[in-house]
């Protein structure tokens, strides 16, 4: 492979289990691991905690979605859409589609559904709207087995959205739930991971901090949530573990059989 990256990733495979195509959240390789075909410019960036996710288009086996997110700096101001990755613009949640059959079957980023911005923030809030997004996104098959939902968390809230056979719902099911985790403490808060369980019932998230201080190192905490993956709604948070512990949890999954979650923790804020 061709990947050569801080933190996130992503790949996905036919049914046979062959490679398709694999990205760091912005550049996507084909399955000869060469630049897919208007693969460069993804609004990812290499030291985003999930800088990348690839979900298939419901009904459709000719298309594919790959979701990006930024590393949310507080160093960042915000600029031009149109400015490249890594450019120092907090970038936020975006979404490309992919045809797999261009390019004789290697397949291309689309050039006009490249990019595509979604809303993650309160857009009356001006830090919120500079920052855009946390570095956390997941996906998990909804109730319906027909669709998608891809999610996100920032702040207190959880932003759900639908991808269907009619592609992606730019408008989200929001769902406020505690804790808060500061965004004044960006950029450190930002990053951990938030997976889903494989029955989609649950979510859990890791934060890597939990600082009031912009940049400032702090503990974080790990937090367990039900998910409705037929309404999108998120709600019973509960703690795990502590940011009193004054550690740094970054990686956590659920095992397959949806009895156990597992969590990785840094020892030291």
């Amino acid at each position: 492979g061709q990947i050569d990256t801080l933190e996130g990733c992503t790949s996905i495979s036919d049914t046979d289990g062959s490679l398709l195509f694999y990205s760091d959240g912005s550049t996507v390789w084909n399955r000869n691991h060469q630049i897919m075909l208007n693969g460069i410019g993804l609004k990812g960036d290499d030291s985003s905690t999930s800088s990348g996710l690839i979900v298939p288009k419901p009904q459709d086996a000719d298309f594919y979605y790959i979701f990006t997110v930024d590393e949310p700096h507080h160093n960042n101001v915000t600029g031009s859409a149109e400015t490249p990755a890594n450019d120092g613009v907090n970038d936020g949640l975006t979404y490309s589609r992919i045809n797999i059959l261009d390019d004789n079957g290697l397949g291309a980023v689309d050039a006009v559904e490249k990019n595509i911005s979604l809303i993650t923030y309160d857009t009356s809030d001006p830090l919120q709207v500079d920052l855009k997004c946390s570095e956390k996104i997941t996906a998990v098959k909804a109730d319906d087995c027909s669709s998608f939902w891809l999610i996100t968390h920032f702040a207190d809230t959880f932003y759900a959205f639908k991808i269907d056979e009619n592609g992606v719902n730019s408008t989200p099911v929001t769902s406020t739930v505690g804790p808060y985790i500061p965004i004044e403490g960006y950029r450190r808060n930002a990053l951990g991971y938030l997976k889903a369980s494989p029955d989609g019932t649950k979510l859990i998230s890791a934060n890597f901090g939990e600082s009031t201080v912009l940049g400032e190192d702090a503990g974080g905490g790990i937090y367990l949530y039900d998910f409705n993956n037929d309404t999108g709604i998120v709600s019973n948070s509960v703690e795990l573990y502590s940011p009193q512990n004054n550690n740094s949890p970054y990686g956590v999954e659920f095992s397959a059989e949806n009895k156990k979650a597992y969590a990785t923790i840094g020892l030291g804020a």
